[in-house]
């Protein structure tokens, strides 16, 4: 039987909606904190352990990924041109590509914690 080498607390739990469950998982993931971690570091005002920061997304890998998509994107768009130019072309299948590309590049933004423009933003 192994020994344990650190003293287990009590647990703490309580009730949230689903969207304040949401809004604490959002920002204890924009802290790089596990839930746990991020709630001590809220309720206490101190540095929360070290085992509950989470790795952060590698941004410069995002950032040349969403440069990928761009160009991904770009490409896409340009055979389309073509195509409806010179011969038959399924307009729902090249729109459904451009909507694929659109959400992964979505995805990605939010992964680096830009918020997406509205048209209200313009």
């Amino acid at each position: 039987m192994s020994k344990k080498t650190h003293k287990q607390y009590p647990r703490l739990s309580i009730r949230l909606s689903d969207t304040e469950r949401l809004d604490i998982e959002s920002r204890a993931e924009r802290a790089g904190l596990s839930m746990g971690g991020y709630c001590k570091f809220v309720i206490f005002n101190t540095e929360p352990p070290r085992r509950s920061r989470r790795a952060v997304p590698e941004k410069a890998e995002l950032s040349r990924l969403i440069g990928h998509v761009s160009r991904v994107g770009a490409n896409i768009n340009q055979i389309a041109k073509q195509l409806n130019m010179y011969s038959a072309i399924d307009v729902v299948e090249v729109s459904n590509a451009m909507a694929d590309v659109a959400e992964l590049r979505a995805s990605i933004m939010k992964a680096l914690g830009y918020r997406e423009e509205t048209e209200d933003d313009h």
